[in-house]
């Protein structure tokens, strides 16, 4: 069975590996033509030479059973394979539902943050809802300081998220706490997403305290948000 299973696997691979690369080199093909496409090449041209070279005596019945089952067959196959490559569209693009406000990367102050440009690309894909290539790196730097504090990007996302994140309802935290693992990240280590709920809460208190009124101000001015 373990045998079986990474035969599938890798034939799974391939398979998405070779659909890919002909998506690449043929871009301007929507997924239906390209299905059409694939559908030609690899099961009406494949099964027509089949019956025209094999030497034997079909009747039009059979044939025509041929044609229907096997295109049923690869056209179930290419439903499953485009299920999975827009299932990881949607996983890699989803800012779980949430809207931000629009950052002009030009005036992000890079020191304040320890931002590379890659960084930046990654930040203003995300307020775009559009998928990133790595996560955002949270770095300390002689004028954050907040290596390692997540309350630091909770207040960092407050002031891009539109309605900010102050106060969320059960169901809204727990798609905030999915945003800050899928897209956000550490110098040194990955966010614990066992402590997010309680880092959350204390958050909010201090927050409500004021306790933050200095952080805030000094990312609104590093984001070039007034």
């Amino acid at each position: 069975m373990e045998r079986l299973g990474e035969l599938l696997a890798s034939w799974l691979y391939q398979s998405r590996r070779e659909l890919k690369l002909l998506y690449l080199k043929h871009g301007s093909l929507t997924t239906n033509r390209l299905s059409i496409f694939l559908l030609l090449l690899f099961c009406v041209i494949p099964l027509t030479l089949y019956f025209l070279i094999s030497g034997a005596t079909y009747s039009i019945l059979q044939i025509s059973v041929s044609y229907i089952f096997v295109t049923l067959l690869f056209s179930l196959s290419l439903v499953l394979v485009i299920t999975w490559f827009k299932s990881e569209e949607l996983f890699k693009s989803n800012v779980q539902s949430f809207s931000f406000l629009q950052i002009t990367p030009s005036i992000i102050n890079l020191d304040f943050f320890g931002f590379d440009n890659r960084d930046v690309d990654n930040l203003i894909r995300m307020t775009k809802g559009l998928p990133t290539a790595q996560k955002i790196i949270i770095r300390e730097s002689a004028k954050n300081k907040q290596s390692g504090n997540i309350r630091f990007i909770f207040t960092f996302l407050d002031l891009i998220v539109s309605g900010g994140i102050y106060r969320m309802d059960t169901k809204t935290k727990e798609s905030l706490f999915m945003l800050i693992s899928e897209r956000f990240t550490f110098q040194n280590s990955e966010i614990n997403a066992t402590t997010l709920p309680s880092s959350y809460s204390k958050w909010c208190s201090a927050t409500q305290d004021g306790s933050y009124g200095d952080v805030r101000k000094d990312i609104s001015e590093a984001l070039g948000i007034f």
